[in-house]
């Protein structure tokens, strides 16, 4: 990132919160003005206040704030074949840099932003990671601060997140289907993912293999909600414009 202005006054909160929580507070939101839904291309971006997306797993998706709207993107990772054949239009990242710079104005001090997904399952995987490269260089290259939770880890048991962002909170409200569900093999009785008054209970899972099969070994950890997401996410970086609570 070029530049982060420590002379801020103000700060964006990032909550973590349950699907039920999640769905109660965008429930009464009408879809066609507030949802960031499929195709999940560009031209989808949306400007406005109480935005929310959902169903985001390899997708990329994010926001910037301006201190009076959010503009929210959700973006497919197809390649321009794959998108034909899915009648659907590729991932375009001038198309994307267009479509942000309509909505925002450079000169606004407020900006700043929020990128989540991707997937980089190993240190050393390519997937969509070039992808979610490119989409930071946009916010570098205009000089608009963010925070990242991206790259997904090889995290065995993949959860689907949504965003929501409420305007008059300065709020962006971060969920996963994961939390509150039981453990993917019945003979724990831990959850997934299970959010308690000051910390986050979470499953992360080592690979394992012998000459005739690989598994993954659970291990059941407790930690503060950036460790969660340190435990799915390979980029995870908060910035100065913003605070995980």
């Amino acid at each position: 990132m070029k530049i982060e202005n420590h002379c801020v006054s103000f700060q964006s909160k990032i909550r973590l919160i349950e699907p039920q929580e999640f769905k109660n507070k965008t429930k009464n939101l009408n879809p066609k003005n507030h949802e960031v839904g499929w195709p999940w291309t560009a031209d989808t971006m949306k400007k406005g206040k109480n935005l929310y997306t959902t169903g985001i797993m390899d997708c990329i998706a994010g926001g910037i704030a301006d201190g009076k709207d959010f503009i929210m993107f959700h973006l497919g990772i197809y390649n321009q074949k794959k998108a034909k054949h899915n009648h659907q239009k590729g991932f375009n990242i001038s198309n994307v840099e267009r479509r942000i710079l309509e909505k925002i104005n450079l000169e606004n001090e407020n900006l700043h932003g929020f990128i989540l997904g991707g997937i980089q399952m190993r240190p050393e995987s390519k997937y969509n990671v070039n992808k979610l490269e490119k989409i930071k260089n946009i916010f570098e290259k205009y000089n608009i601060p963010y925070t990242i939770f991206g790259a997904r880890k090889d995290v065995h048991y993949f959860g689907k997140f949504g965003m929501f962002y409420k305007n008059n909170e300065d709020t962006l409200y971060v969920t996963n289907n994961l939390i509150d569900q039981d453990h993917i093999n019945k003979k724990y009785k831990h959850k997934e993912i299970e959010l308690l008054e000051k910390s986050v209970k979470y499953t992360t899972y080592t690979k394992k293999q012998n000459e005739k099969i690989i598994w993954y070994e659970p291990k059941f950890e407790e930690g503060s909600t950036k460790d969660f997401f340190e435990s799915q996410f390979r980029q995870v970086l908060i910035s100065n414009f913003d605070e995980l609570i």
